[in-house]
């Protein structure tokens, strides 16, 4: 599956990418358990999003020691380790305390989707094995159901875009350090001179 199966003509669109040194199935391992706590950039501005809802008497799920991919507000679709992994739904987002609970819907559902009122949201982490290692690439698309929407989630875009920027390249670095540090531990490991045995010895002399 690829974003254009779920949203193939977006109004919007951010794409960042990273080289990792380390195979994609370490890439992929760093990626799906990291959490919001070590996101201290995304902690805070995911903190800031849910305020309004929050003192509003609206009950969220502690960020701590969830992952990322579960702290998103729009469920995992389709995921294939150690390649990629979509999350797509529907979207109230640029509504104050969040909008209606939106239905959850398949990759086709969602592509067919018109009602008005919504956007279309799909993200992507995508792992390419290179010669360096791993391009861990992640993409993002958004497509308003309506003008009417639209119109309105402008506005919301221009103030969000950087911090939603922000949080995706705070991902992708941390993965990225956490998968290089697994893999320079595993080589180190592998070289340590306490396992390794002479296999050559010169015998001495007879008496």
């Amino acid at each position: 599956m690829t974003l254009d199966d779920v949203v193939p003509h977006p109004q919007y669109r951010m794409c960042h990418s990273r080289i990792v040194d380390a195979p994609p199935t370490a890439v992929w391992d760093e990626l799906c358990r990291v959490t919001m706590s070590a996101l201290p950039v995304g902690y805070a501005l995911e903190g800031i999003r849910l305020l309004p809802a929050r003192l509003a008497g609206r009950k969220h799920q502690s960020l701590a020691g969830r992952t990322f991919l579960d702290v998103t507000p729009i469920p995992v679709l389709f995921s294939e380790r150690p390649q990629v992994v979509i999350s797509a739904g529907l979207s109230q987002a640029w509504r104050l305390l969040g909008g209606q609970t939106p239905p959850r819907l398949d990759a086709a559902a969602l592509r067919a989707w018109s009602q008005p009122g919504w956007i279309k949201v799909a993200m992507e982490f995508r792992l390419e094995p290179i010669p360096a290692g791993t391009l861990l690439s992640t993409e993002t698309r958004i497509l308003a159901t309506d003008p009417g929407t639209r119109r309105s989630f402008a506005a919301y875009w221009f103030l969000i875009r950087p911090s939603s920027s922000a949080i995706r390249r705070e991902v992708l670095a941390v993965v990225a350090r956490r998968a290089e540090l697994s893999r320079s531990q595993n080589i180190e490991a592998t070289a340590d001179p306490r396992t390794v045995t002479s296999s050559t010895q010169r015998p001495g002399p007879l008496v």
